[in-house]
């Protein structure tokens, strides 16, 4: 996986860049429109009536408290600037979105009656971005965590099942396209992936580590006094 971190990232810059470039060119509108289409389809759109209450679970209010609770989980493992790193990442991921918003500066979806009313421009999605941000900031630690392993997939899985519903709530809702939202999973898919990383050498000692892992392994007593 850290070999793959560099390429991801790379691979995940050039396709928010390239989706913008779709975004202003209007080179998106048929996708946008087909995707927002079939979502908003009368059978469709009852069936994913409960993403409304989820998508504030992506909201500002719901990502401090993810903040919040990164740097208690960092903390909690140890070294504590694990989760220092992560709330502090999640603060500027939140500054980042807004730049590229006002840099591309799409207006939101006006193709169908929104269920909700948002302000401030559509590319990309700030839920979308966030959410990833945040749970998968807060998926690094769990997965770093001395959980059982079982434990630790379920929670890292839910975590991403609970990111894609907060992106697909803003297509339903009305106020995003698909574009917005895909591009909001890639840019917080890349900073998560950063944030983990950069903190790979700030994570448990390596000899504590492996030693988690191989209980058989032998150890050494330490030298005696004198």
């Amino acid at each position: 996986m850290a070999r793959l971190a560099p390429a991801f990232l790379l691979g995940g810059i050039v396709a928010v860049i390239g989706l913008a470039m779709l975004v202003i060119t209007d080179a998106s509108d048929p996708f946008d429109r087909a995707i927002i289409d079939a979502v908003r389809d009368r059978d469709v759109s009852n069936v994913l009536a409960f993403l409304g209450p989820v998508t504030e679970l992506g909201s500002t209010g719901a990502v401090i408290v993810v903040a919040m609770l990164t740097f208690a989980v960092g903390a909690a493992i140890g070294p504590w600037r694990l989760g220092l790193i992560g709330a502090v990442t999640i603060g500027l991921a939140s500054l980042g979105v807004e730049l590229v918003k006002s840099t591309v500066a799409r207006d939101r979806p006006s193709l169908l009656e929104p269920i909700i009313v948002e302000h401030g421009f559509s590319f990309p999605s700030g839920h979308a971005t966030l959410s990833m941000v945040a749970y998968g900031v807060l998926g690094v630690l769990v997965s770093r965590s001395r959980l059982a392993p079982a434990l630790r997939t379920a929670i890292v899985f839910a975590l991403g099942v609970l990111v894609v519903l907060v992106g697909a709530s803003r297509v339903w809702l009305g106020v995003h396209f698909p574009t917005d939202v895909i591009a909001g999973w890639i840019a917080g898919g890349v900073v998560a992936v950063l944030y983990a990383s950069l903190t790979r050498s700030v994570s448990r000692e390596p000899a504590v580590a492996a030693a988690d892992a191989d209980q058989a392994a032998p150890r050494s007593d330490p030298p005696a006094a004198g």
